[in-house]
Protein backbone atom coordinates (compact mmCIF):
# COMPACT_ATOMS: atom_id res chain seq x y z
CA UNK A 1 0.00 0.00 0.00
CA UNK A 2 1.64 3.31 1.02
CA UNK A 3 3.05 5.60 3.70
CA UNK A 4 2.95 9.40 3.74
CA UNK A 5 5.39 11.31 5.94
CA UNK A 6 3.55 14.43 7.14
CA UNK A 7 5.29 17.43 8.70
CA UNK A 8 3.65 19.08 11.67
CA UNK A 9 5.66 22.29 11.65
CA UNK A 10 7.24 24.00 14.62
CA UNK A 11 4.75 25.00 17.27
CA UNK A 12 1.37 23.26 17.51
CA UNK A 13 -1.19 21.18 15.59
CA UNK A 14 -2.01 24.21 13.41
CA UNK A 15 1.35 23.81 11.68
CA UNK A 16 0.16 20.89 9.57
CA UNK A 17 -0.64 21.92 5.99
CA UNK A 18 -4.07 21.48 4.43
CA UNK A 19 -2.57 18.77 2.24
CA UNK A 20 -1.09 17.03 5.26
CA UNK A 21 -4.40 17.18 7.09
CA UNK A 22 -6.19 15.75 4.06
CA UNK A 23 -3.71 12.89 3.77
CA UNK A 24 -4.00 12.07 7.48
CA UNK A 25 -7.78 12.00 7.23
CA UNK A 26 -7.61 9.64 4.24
CA UNK A 27 -5.23 7.23 5.98
CA UNK A 28 -6.38 3.91 7.40
CA UNK A 29 -4.05 4.37 10.37
CA UNK A 30 -2.00 7.27 11.72
CA UNK A 31 1.29 7.05 13.61
CA UNK A 32 3.41 9.84 15.02
CA UNK A 33 6.65 10.53 16.84
CA UNK A 34 7.50 13.48 19.05
CA UNK A 35 11.04 12.71 20.21
CA UNK A 36 13.03 14.34 17.41
CA UNK A 37 11.90 17.83 18.35
CA UNK A 38 9.79 19.71 20.88
CA UNK A 39 6.54 21.30 19.70
CA UNK A 40 5.89 23.63 22.65
CA UNK A 41 2.13 24.05 22.19
CA UNK A 42 1.10 20.79 20.56
CA UNK A 43 -2.10 19.26 21.93
CA UNK A 44 -2.40 15.66 20.77
CA UNK A 45 -6.11 15.49 21.57
CA UNK A 46 -6.81 18.55 19.42
CA UNK A 47 -4.71 17.06 16.63
CA UNK A 48 -6.66 13.79 16.79
CA UNK A 49 -9.91 15.72 16.70
CA UNK A 50 -8.79 17.56 13.55
CA UNK A 51 -7.72 14.33 11.86
CA UNK A 52 -10.73 12.38 13.03
CA UNK A 53 -8.80 9.36 14.23
CA UNK A 54 -6.43 8.14 16.92
CA UNK A 55 -2.70 8.84 16.56
CA UNK A 56 -0.51 5.99 17.79
CA UNK A 57 2.66 7.57 19.20
CA UNK A 58 5.90 5.64 18.66
CA UNK A 59 9.07 6.09 20.68
CA UNK A 60 12.71 6.14 19.60
CA UNK A 61 13.29 2.44 20.28
CA UNK A 62 10.33 1.42 18.09
CA UNK A 63 11.56 3.49 15.15
CA UNK A 64 15.31 3.12 15.48
CA UNK A 65 16.11 -0.03 17.45
CA UNK A 66 13.24 -1.98 15.87
CA UNK A 67 13.65 -0.30 12.49
CA UNK A 68 10.08 0.98 12.42
CA UNK A 69 8.74 -2.56 12.08
CA UNK A 70 5.25 -1.61 13.24
CA UNK A 71 4.90 1.16 10.66
CA UNK A 72 6.39 -0.96 7.87
CA UNK A 73 4.03 -3.83 8.60
CA UNK A 74 1.02 -1.53 8.57
CA UNK A 75 2.13 0.18 5.33
CA UNK A 76 2.38 -3.19 3.59
CA UNK A 77 -1.39 -3.70 3.84
CA UNK A 78 -2.99 -0.25 4.21
CA UNK A 79 -2.63 3.49 3.70
CA UNK A 80 -0.53 4.90 6.57
CA UNK A 81 0.17 8.48 7.68
CA UNK A 82 3.27 9.14 9.78
CA UNK A 83 3.33 12.49 11.61
CA UNK A 84 6.71 14.10 12.32
CA UNK A 85 7.64 17.41 14.01
CA UNK A 86 9.02 20.05 11.65
CA UNK A 87 9.67 19.00 8.06
CA UNK A 88 10.01 15.20 7.71
CA UNK A 89 13.50 13.84 6.99
CA UNK A 90 15.27 17.12 7.88
CA UNK A 91 17.58 16.63 10.85
CA UNK A 92 15.88 13.34 11.70
CA UNK A 93 16.74 9.68 11.29
CA UNK A 94 13.62 8.79 9.33
CA UNK A 95 15.35 8.49 5.97
CA UNK A 96 16.18 4.90 6.93
CA UNK A 97 12.46 4.20 7.26
CA UNK A 98 11.79 5.56 3.78
CA UNK A 99 14.63 3.48 2.34
CA UNK A 100 13.16 0.37 3.98
CA UNK A 101 9.81 1.14 2.35
CA UNK A 102 11.50 1.47 -1.05
CA UNK A 103 13.25 -1.90 -0.63
CA UNK A 104 9.89 -3.49 0.20
CA UNK A 105 8.31 -1.96 -2.89
CA UNK A 106 5.98 0.23 -0.80
CA UNK A 107 5.22 3.69 -2.14
CA UNK A 108 6.01 6.69 0.06
CA UNK A 109 5.87 10.45 -0.23
CA UNK A 110 6.51 13.53 1.92
CA UNK A 111 4.13 16.36 2.76
CA UNK A 112 6.42 19.18 3.84
CA UNK A 113 5.99 21.72 6.64
CA UNK A 114 8.11 24.46 8.28
CA UNK A 115 11.45 23.43 9.76
CA UNK A 116 13.89 25.34 11.94
CA UNK A 117 16.34 25.03 9.03
CA UNK A 118 14.18 27.33 6.91
CA UNK A 119 12.27 29.25 9.58
CA UNK A 120 15.45 30.54 11.24
CA UNK A 121 15.99 32.75 8.19
CA UNK A 122 12.65 34.47 8.65
CA UNK A 123 13.16 34.77 12.40
CA UNK A 124 16.59 36.39 12.14
CA UNK A 125 16.67 38.07 8.72
CA UNK A 126 19.77 36.09 7.77
CA UNK A 127 19.79 34.89 4.18
CA UNK A 128 19.35 31.19 3.47
CA UNK A 129 22.18 30.92 0.96
CA UNK A 130 24.62 32.33 3.53
CA UNK A 131 24.32 29.26 5.81
CA UNK A 132 26.92 26.51 5.80
CA UNK A 133 26.79 23.09 7.41
CA UNK A 134 24.62 22.83 10.54
CA UNK A 135 25.47 20.74 13.58
CA UNK A 136 23.94 19.47 16.85
CA UNK A 137 25.40 19.85 20.35
CA UNK A 138 24.70 16.82 22.60
CA UNK A 139 23.54 17.57 26.10
CA UNK A 140 25.12 14.87 28.24
CA UNK A 141 28.46 14.47 26.46
CA UNK A 142 31.63 16.55 26.15
CA UNK A 143 31.54 19.02 23.28
CA UNK A 144 32.50 17.14 20.09
CA UNK A 145 35.47 18.61 18.25
CA UNK A 146 33.29 18.58 15.13
CA UNK A 147 31.24 21.50 16.54
CA UNK A 148 34.25 23.82 16.70
CA UNK A 149 35.53 22.54 13.35
CA UNK A 150 32.17 23.21 11.69
CA UNK A 151 32.00 26.77 13.05
CA UNK A 152 35.58 27.39 11.92
CA UNK A 153 35.09 25.92 8.43
CA UNK A 154 31.89 27.91 7.87
CA UNK A 155 33.48 31.10 9.19
CA UNK A 156 36.45 30.71 6.84
CA UNK A 157 33.94 30.87 3.98
CA UNK A 158 31.97 33.73 5.55
CA UNK A 159 28.98 31.48 6.27
CA UNK A 160 26.59 31.31 9.21
CA UNK A 161 26.37 28.15 11.34
CA UNK A 162 23.03 26.84 12.62
CA UNK A 163 23.56 24.95 15.86
CA UNK A 164 20.75 22.66 16.99
CA UNK A 165 20.51 21.72 20.65
CA UNK A 166 20.01 18.13 21.73
CA UNK A 167 16.38 17.24 22.52
CA UNK A 168 15.61 14.55 25.10
CA UNK A 169 11.99 13.49 24.89
CA UNK A 170 10.07 13.15 28.12
CA UNK A 171 12.41 15.32 30.17
CA UNK A 172 11.14 18.59 31.61
CA UNK A 173 14.59 20.17 31.55
CA UNK A 174 16.07 20.57 28.08
CA UNK A 175 19.39 21.91 26.84
CA UNK A 176 19.46 25.70 26.69
CA UNK A 177 21.34 28.32 24.73
CA UNK A 178 23.21 29.15 27.95
CA UNK A 179 24.29 25.50 28.32
CA UNK A 180 25.47 25.29 24.71
CA UNK A 181 27.39 28.55 24.69
CA UNK A 182 29.04 27.67 28.00
CA UNK A 183 30.24 24.41 26.48
CA UNK A 184 31.54 26.11 23.34
CA UNK A 185 33.30 29.04 25.01
CA UNK A 186 34.85 26.77 27.64
CA UNK A 187 36.28 24.62 24.86
CA UNK A 188 37.38 27.67 22.86
CA UNK A 189 37.37 31.04 24.69
CA UNK A 190 38.04 32.79 21.36
CA UNK A 191 34.33 32.32 20.62
CA UNK A 192 33.25 34.65 23.44
CA UNK A 193 33.31 37.85 21.32
CA UNK A 194 31.72 36.16 18.28
CA UNK A 195 28.34 37.49 17.18
CA UNK A 196 25.57 34.93 17.52
CA UNK A 197 21.78 34.81 17.54
CA UNK A 198 19.80 32.85 20.10
CA UNK A 199 16.37 31.70 18.92
CA UNK A 200 13.67 30.01 20.96
CA UNK A 201 10.20 28.68 20.09
CA UNK A 202 10.41 29.84 16.47
CA UNK A 203 6.96 29.98 14.94
CA UNK A 204 5.11 30.45 18.22
CA UNK A 205 3.47 33.66 19.46
CA UNK A 206 6.13 33.99 22.17
CA UNK A 207 9.06 33.45 19.82
CA UNK A 208 12.28 34.89 21.30
CA UNK A 209 15.18 36.05 19.14
CA UNK A 210 18.25 37.94 20.37
CA UNK A 211 21.54 38.80 18.65
CA UNK A 212 24.62 39.64 20.70
CA UNK A 213 28.13 38.46 21.40
CA UNK A 214 28.29 34.94 22.83
CA UNK A 215 29.61 36.08 26.19
CA UNK A 216 26.53 38.32 26.53
CA UNK A 217 23.99 35.76 25.30
CA UNK A 218 24.90 33.52 28.24
CA UNK A 219 23.09 36.00 30.50
CA UNK A 220 19.88 36.06 28.43
CA UNK A 221 16.80 34.13 29.53
CA UNK A 222 15.24 32.46 26.48
CA UNK A 223 12.56 30.57 28.43
CA UNK A 224 11.52 27.08 27.43
CA UNK A 225 12.61 25.21 24.31
CA UNK A 226 13.14 24.37 21.65
CA UNK A 227 16.20 26.60 21.36
CA UNK A 228 18.88 27.00 18.70
CA UNK A 229 21.89 29.21 18.00
CA UNK A 230 23.23 30.82 14.85
CA UNK A 231 26.92 31.72 14.88
CA UNK A 232 27.04 34.64 12.47
CA UNK A 233 29.44 34.72 9.51
CA UNK A 234 30.18 37.56 7.11
CA UNK A 235 27.16 39.87 6.93
CA UNK A 236 25.45 41.39 3.92
CA UNK A 237 24.38 44.95 4.79
CA UNK A 238 20.70 43.91 4.81
CA UNK A 239 21.50 41.07 7.20
CA UNK A 240 23.25 43.51 9.52
CA UNK A 241 20.22 45.79 9.44
CA UNK A 242 17.92 42.83 10.17
CA UNK A 243 20.01 41.77 13.17
CA UNK A 244 19.74 45.30 14.54
CA UNK A 245 16.04 45.91 13.85
CA UNK A 246 14.64 42.38 14.30
CA UNK A 247 17.06 40.79 16.75
CA UNK A 248 18.15 43.66 18.99
CA UNK A 249 21.83 43.70 18.02
CA UNK A 250 23.68 46.89 19.00
CA UNK A 251 26.04 48.84 16.74
CA UNK A 252 28.88 47.51 18.89
CA UNK A 253 27.70 43.95 18.33
CA UNK A 254 27.84 44.45 14.57
CA UNK A 255 31.45 45.67 14.59
CA UNK A 256 34.18 43.10 14.18
CA UNK A 257 35.66 42.23 17.61
CA UNK A 258 39.12 43.66 18.15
Amino acid sequence: MSLTFIGLGLNDEKGITLEGLEEARRADSVYGEFYTNIMPNLDLKRLEKEIGKKVEVLDRSQLEDEGGKKVLTAASTERVAFLVPGDPLIATTHISLRLSLAKMGIASRVVHAPSIVSAVCGATGLQSYKFGKSITIPRDQPLPRSVLDTISDNSDRGLHTLILLDVQAGKISQMTIRDAITKMTTADPRLEPRLAVGVARVGSKDERVKASRMKELIGEDFGVGPQSIVVVGRLHFMEAEALELLCGASHDNLREPS
